[in-house]
């Protein structure tokens, strides 16, 4: 399951060829609530900007299951930060792996995201 660009069509050829290649069930387009709501994982692979500041904000976290981890590799804009603690605090979702975070590199040891176990 992923989601990509609104304005990309759906390519079912290209996801049937792929999802026999690499022995799938399936590959499926679907959109951002459906992604959180059924993910286990999700990675955050997009590029920043205008279009994509925050597309990971606190109504897409509530939307995940508990026990999901979201991982960001791509721009510390996607995901609204103080949703990501509040989501981390509260149990919302069970983890977070990030390789950037919103404000680089001004980020200190008391930053609630740094300060998260999880």
């Amino acid at each position: 399951m992923y989601t990509s660009n609104p304005t990309s069509p759906p390519n079912h050829q290209r996801d049937t060829e792929l999802a026999s290649k690499y022995q799938l069930q399936a590959i499926t387009k679907v959109d951002l609530d459906e992604l959180a709501r059924e993910s286990d994982f999700i990675f955050v692979l997009a590029p920043g900007g205008r279009d994509t500041y925050h597309i990971v904000d606190e109504n897409f976290l509530k939307q995940m299951k508990k026990t999901s981890v979201l991982v960001n590799a791509s721009r510390g804009t996607l995901v609204d930060s103080d949703a990501l603690a509040k989501a981390l605090k509260e149990g919302w979702i069970w983890g977070a792996g990030l390789d950037v975070v919103e404000g680089e590199p001004k980020i200190t040891a008391d930053h609630p995201l740094v300060k998260e176990p999880r």
